[in-house]
């Protein structure tokens, strides 16, 4: 059986050769030994900890990055998909406004059917007359 360096080192070369995130944590769990067996192995530490600041570079530098270049896109084409996004809008526009008559229909039904059931069953079994 591998002793833990031996471990650690192949666990490091394999994230490193994957294009992994390496860290102390990454090389433990991955080389299958306990939590801080870094610790105990100075050189292997000093080696994840030094790739780890070369993979991973101040995030505030990291974000800035370079500056991108917008995708460009035919003019007519561009028109087009305006046109259409214009009509899209106002047929959603117009199928929200049915939708809140339809609703406010149905609401007016409901409350119809409610107050004709009431006046025409005075004993409805579903209803408890209550006693003072």
């Amino acid at each position: 059986m591998a002793n833990v360096k031996t471990k650690l080192l192949n666990a490091f070369e394999a994230l490193k050769k994957e294009g992994k995130k390496v860290s102390p944590y990454a090389v433990e769990k991955r080389a299958g030994v306990a939590n801080g067996s870094c610790k105990n192995h100075l050189t292997i530490l000093e080696m994840v900890q030094a790739e780890k600041v070369r993979y991973h570079p101040n995030p505030a530098v990291a974000k800035k990055g370079e500056p991108k270049k917008k995708k460009q896109v035919d003019k007519a084409r561009y028109d087009d998909l305006e046109e259409s996004n214009k009509r899209l809008r106002a047929e959603n526009d117009q199928f929200r406004n049915e939708l809140r008559v339809m609703a406010t229909s149905v609401a007016q039904l409901t409350w119809e059917l409610h107050r004709y059931k009431t006046s025409t069953r005075k004993q409805s079994t579903n209803v408890k007359n209550i006693k003072a």
